[in-house]
């Protein structure tokens, strides 16, 4: 097994609409904030964490193919599944696929970054009547963070599946660019079916050449 090469996505992460990725609520306070996003250590600076878009990406990807099966991942290890050979097979300890493919860092602040408080509240279905509020913390529309995937590439890789007509690492590089436009139409974060999360991901280029979600 030999490593031919490594891929890069790079581009930004702009906020059309306020983003929530929920961060640490150890202190609740009365009056306070119930649902804060999650910031960094030291500069309290928000960011989105890798995690978070790649665990989308892949839920994404799995819901296009069928792969959904209850609430588990898929864990198939089948040579021809794409979800499972760049985002690893789940639970599968012992497969023929090798390393997960995909490395998605931490998307760093660029612009913006100030946040808001968005109220909540579950509507009695009977009376009309607004209950149980909530404050959640979001970062702003408009602001942005970096975007980096890395994809690596290994010489088994020439046999994997085709997609969109493209062939061995470019068919992963392909893969994944789909996984960012699925996300892009649905959202990326809690609360997106109440209007927030929604991302747009803009200057993308792939190791240095500019290209597009189509």
């Amino acid at each position: 097994m030999q490593k031919i090469t490594y891929h890069e996505i790079t581009g930004t992460i702009r906020c059309v609409s306020g983003l929530r990725i929920g961060g640490s609520d150890d202190l609740l306070q009365i009056g306070g904030t119930d649902l804060t996003c999650v910031k960094h250590p030291v500069t309290l600076k928000p960011y989105l964490p890798g995690s978070s878009l790649k665990g989308k990406m892949r839920s994404e990807l799995e819901q296009k193919l069928g792969k959904l099966i209850g609430n588990e991942p898929c864990g198939c290890a089948t040579t021809g599944c794409l979800v499972c050979r760049i985002f690893g097979p789940h639970k599968k300890a012992k497969h023929e696929l090798g390393p997960s493919r995909i490395i998605v860092r931490d998307a760093q602040l660029l612009e913006g970054g100030a946040t808001e408080l968005k109220s909540e509240n579950v509507i009695d279905r009977k009376t009309g009547t607004a209950l149980h509020p909530r404050k959640i913390e979001r970062v702003v529309a408009d602001s942005t963070f970096t975007l980096r995937i890395g994809i690596q590439e290994w010489d088994f890789d020439k046999d994997a599946p085709p997609y969109a007509g493209k062939k061995g690492g470019e068919a992963l590089v392909s893969f994944v660019l789909e996984g960012l436009k699925l996300v892009q139409q649905t959202g990326l974060g809690s609360g997106v079916s109440k209007g927030s999360g929604e991302v747009r991901f803009e200057q993308l280029k792939v190791t240095g050449k500019d290209t597009t979600l189509g």
